[in-house]
């Protein structure tokens, strides 16, 4: 965007603010201007909208202290991501991932990842003690496997209460409505993506597991929407 027409759009911005909070002739006038300014620079509606996002909730980095390097750790935290508009990476040898994304966005994930990885633990914990009763030891990669499991299962209901979502809208809004919440969910989604990319990340490798039907099971019941209310190595990438 040239700088003159950035200055265009930062005008069209404050021009619109005015006719919002104007009355009479006074914001009319201003709503009028503004138009003629998006002709005469090309801008349309979803510029100044997009605009208008950036500065009020831009793209961050989020470092979030996972606790422990564990595998199916970083994967809840990119699946929870994922759903929200965001991504993930990681740097190896450490505790951390770092969520890209908008401001708002980066926040939810952060605290539906923390609701998860408690329910997550409490559910392996439950299910460690009772083979430990019945069976007198717990086989190795038992945990693992069972923790990877519930991610897996719930990584397919965050997806699906995407798809749930959209689903609604259209219902009540219509399905060209539908179609441009989705839209924006996409591009938000891109957006994020692509600013992790310009980090310069590194590919990670999918860790290996013993798939545990009692961790899908557990994944399946966990209560989503409660939880809705430095190195220098290179940060490696899920996606």
């Amino acid at each position: 965007m040239t700088d003159a027409r950035q200055t265009a759009l930062r005008r069209i911005q404050k021009l619109q603010a005015l006719a919002a909070k104007a009355t009479g002739h006074e914001a009319d006038s201003a709503a009028r201007m503004a138009a003629r300014l998006m002709v005469r620079y090309e801008i349309e509606a979803r510029d100044v909208d997009a605009a208008l996002l950036a500065s009020t909730d831009p793209m961050t980095r989020h470092r979030m202290d996972l606790g422990r390097g564990l595998a199916w750790l970083r994967t809840l935290a990119h699946v929870v991501a994922l759903a929200n508009n965001c991504t993930t990476a990681y740097q190896t040898g450490t505790t951390r991932t770092t969520i890209y994304g908008r401001v708002s966005d980066c926040e939810i994930s952060e605290y539906l990842t923390v609701h998860l990885t408690r329910e997550v633990q409490r559910e392996a914990d439950a299910y460690i003690r009772a083979r430990t009763a019945d069976l007198g030891r717990v086989p190795r990669g038992a945990r693992n496997g069972f923790c990877h499991s519930a991610v897996v299962s719930l990584a397919g209901r965050l997806r699906a209460m995407r798809r749930e979502a959209v689903e609604e809208a259209a219902a009540e809004h219509g399905q060209e409505a539908a179609s441009n919440a989705l839209c924006r969910l996409d591009t938000r989604l891109a957006e994020a993506q692509a600013f992790a990319a310009q980090q310069g990340l590194g590919k990670a490798r999918r860790s290996a597991y013993s798939a545990n039907s009692a961790g899908a099971r557990a994944g399946s019941r966990i209560n989503i929407n409660q939880g809705l209310g430095g190195s220098s190595q290179t940060a490696k990438s899920l996606t």
